[in-house]
């Protein structure tokens, strides 16, 4: 496994991203006109979100017996529940001139993606006004206001791991 590989070369503490809810990329809510976030999907998230928790409990377990320890070397970071928590907030919830969260800001046109060009080079695609104002920039990025919201979502979390290697 990559981690132990990464463990055995000397690195003390290893930072593990959960997985986002997927149910809530563009990609999959443009079945329903971005309305809402696809439950299944973020069940499929949530349950692998399980499996890796479960999964570095036992590395961490492994682990500390091998170098007969008791802190923990791998930590996950619940960027499921950071992205649920940015989605919901005001600023694209519930302030009237931000977009529909669930919206990508650039979308493609008859069938293209965003970014697709003609032979001619002309765009197939649109961009949305005001892109600080959408959480998705196409059907599966985050706009850099997203990822504020997201890492200001994270921010005691982040913390405290800083705290906790030192």
């Amino acid at each position: 496994m990559d981690l132990r590989r990464i463990k055995g070369l000397g690195v003390e503490k290893v930072l593990v991203t959960a997985v986002e809810p997927i149910g809530c990329l563009p990609s999959v809510t443009a079945q329903n006109s971005h309305q809402k976030c696809d439950e299944f999907f973020n069940s499929a998230s949530q349950f692998h979100n399980r499996q890796l928790k479960d999964a570095v409990n036992k590395l961490n377990t492994d682990t500390n017996i091998i170098h007969n320890s008791t802190a923990s070397s791998f930590i996950i970071l619940d960027t499921y529940k950071a992205f649920m928590s940015a989605l919901n907030e005001k600023h694209f919830k519930g302030d009237l001139q931000a977009k529909n969260p669930l919206e990508p800001c650039c979308v493609g046109l008859d069938g293209n993606s965003c970014g697709s060009v003609d032979d001619k080079g002309v765009r197939k695609y649109s961009v949305c006004k005001n892109p600080e104002l959408s959480f998705f920039w196409d059907d599966v990025h985050p706009t850099q206001s997203a990822w504020h919201a997201v890492s200001s979502s994270l921010n005691s979390t982040l913390h405290q791991i800083y705290k906790s290697f030192h």
